[in-house]
């Protein structure tokens, strides 16, 4: 499932940037060698990152919450 319409980054994708070790949202696009457009990715990406972050941590990051917010 494509998450990001406008660089065609896929869910799948989005998983293996993750792994990888991206911290924020629009790393996950410099990881692809493109940068966000219109942001509405922004979501789903930061709710990835937090369900990374609280199954390795069991809390969620402020941070993420922030990206959010």
């Amino acid at each position: 499932m494509y998450i990001c319409n406008c660089n065609g980054i896929t869910d799948k994708e989005v998983d293996t940037a993750l792994n990888a070790g991206v911290e924020r949202w629009d790393d996950v696009h410099a990881f692809y060698g493109c940068e966000p457009c219109c942001g509405q990715c922004q979501c789903e990406i930061v709710e990835a990152i937090v369900e990374r972050d609280s199954k390795s941590t069991g809390k969620i990051p402020a941070a993420a919450i922030a990206m959010a917010g």
